[in-house]
């Protein structure tokens, strides 16, 4: 009888009644775990799975639904659409999470870019016409019925491409590009057109003030040659959606208002608010019959509405209007046409003129040179200051112009800023406009007076 082993107080204790039990089921089994030995049935993490199913720990779940890690980013997911390893350290995946919210955010501003509209307007450097050229084929201003001479070279008009007038401003993308290139401005609308002032408005204003522009150049430019000029009574505006609208053509003459004759825009506007909202005003005008030909009369019947525009006493009667602008035309003793079209604005009276003046005189002007210029004119032949000035000394600068007459009223602005390899010389009068011209014709090299002492001298 085998004698019974003291229980070890510092192991603990079995309830196997046999202690040698254990002993012996691992002598007779020989697959039991020795802690010592090693396992040959057992993983190696080094190993090769031959039959390429392992699961591989770096591996990106397209689903993203992986059971045994965590889920997946999506961007990592959509990266492996397009081929792109997944990202396998920290910095690898903070760095991938960067790009990937560069990218949603460029996104974005691209579509605030082109949809957000600011109350702006971009001015850039616009194309130049030769005034005493073609313009598609045809001459820019025509003279008929007296005689006119051969000219040479050029004398520009210069033009600013506007981004923003006629839309009601211009989308966040096209400021901010006018904001960085150096040619361009960025102004606010308001200060242009004021308040208020749709597009079709601004269209309709511009398109008025290149009519005037044409009238009020040919004005001046016989007051610089001595000849005679008639004047009538034109309307150059027809407001939409007004009383008149329909009815009242833009260049129609304007006799008489109400049987009474009129000599002036102030004859017309006098005997309208005369009457009341709602009479009939009986207008005697002369019309061009829109192919061209002899204007013939007609009598026009429009019923005066009230005037849109608030009254400074808001107890007083509505004013009546028709909801036309009447000017003053000039013309010359003999026909002189205007062919330009697509451009608005006063701003070419003063090239205009110069370029009537060329055509009646003999000799060019300019000497066969490149001659550029702006500037409005009135029918005394005074110059007056214009907008986007340096935009169009760089229009006319990339146009090849060797001159360029500013208006004096604008030396602020182009002191400082006259492109290289070109003269600019401030002018306030047509007649000093031509002499700068005829006297660089005669003496490249002379010299002229500049924007810079103009400023001095003003100070």
């Amino acid at each position: 009888m085998a004698e019974p082993i003291a229980a070890d107080p510092d192991r603990p204790h079995h309830p196997d009644p046999d202690p040698t039990a254990a002993d012996r089921t691992a002598a007779a089994d020989p697959t039991a775990a020795d802690p010592t030995a090693v396992d040959s049935t057992a993983a190696d993490p080094t190993a090769v799975d031959p039959t390429g199913t392992a699961a591989d720990p770096t591996a990106v779940d397209p689903t993203g639904l992986s059971a045994t890690g965590p889920r997946v980013p999506w961007t990592d997911r959509v990266g492996s659409w397009f081929g792109f390893d997944p990202p396998r350290t920290p910095r690898q995946r903070a760095r991938r999470r960067a790009i990937w919210r560069g990218l949603v955010a460029g996104f974005g501003f691209l579509v605030l870019a082109s949809v957000v509209r600011l109350p702006l307007l971009v001015l850039a450097p616009g194309p130049t016409y030769n005034t005493i050229g073609e313009v598609d084929g045809t001459p820019m201003i025509e003279i008929s019925g007296t005689e006119t001479f051969p000219t040479e070279g050029n004398l520009d008009m210069t033009t600013v491409s506007e981004r923003g007038g006629s839309s009601g401003g211009v989308h966040l993308g096209e400021a901010l590009l006018g904001w960085v290139s150096p040619s361009a401005s960025v102004v606010p609308r308001e200060s242009v057109y004021g308040p208020e002032v749709s597009g079709e408005e601004v269209s309709q204003r511009n398109d008025q003030l290149f009519a005037l522009s044409q009238s009020d150049s040919v004005a001046a430019a016989m007051g610089e040659l001595g000849l005679p000029t008639q004047e009538a009574v034109v309307v150059t505006l027809v407001s939409g959606g007004s009383p008149a609208d329909g009815i009242v053509r833009a260049g129609d003459e304007v006799v008489a208002v109400n049987g009474d004759p009129v000599d002036s825009p102030d004859d017309v506007g006098e005997a309208v608010r005369a009457g009341a909202v709602g009479d009939t005003v009986r207008l005697d005008v002369l019309r061009t019959p829109e192919g061209g030909g002899e204007p013939a009369p007609q009598q026009l019947e429009v019923v005066a509405g009230a005037s849109p525009e608030p009254a400074a006493d808001p107890a007083a009667q509505p004013v009546p209007y028709l909801g036309i602008t009447v000017g003053t035309e000039y013309s010359a003793p003999f026909p002189i046409d205007f062919t330009l079209e697509s451009v608005g604005g006063p701003s070419a009276g003063m090239m205009f003129s110069l370029a009537i003046v060329d055509l009646l005189t003999e000799g060019p002007m300019n000497g066969g040179g490149h001659v550029a210029g702006t500037g409005t004119i009135d029918p005394a032949g005074t110059v007056g200051a214009i907008g986007g000035i340096r935009q169009k000394l760089v229009g006319a600068r990339d146009a090849g112009a060797e001159l360029f007459l500013a208006p004096a009223g604008n030396c602020t602005e182009v002191a400082g800023n006259e492109p290289a390899g070109m003269t600019v010389v401030p002018v306030s009068t047509l007649d000093e406009a031509r002499a700068t011209v005829e006297r660089w014709a005669d003496d490249r090299g002379a010299s002229f007076p500049t924007c810079a002492e103009v400023g001095t001298e003003a100070a």
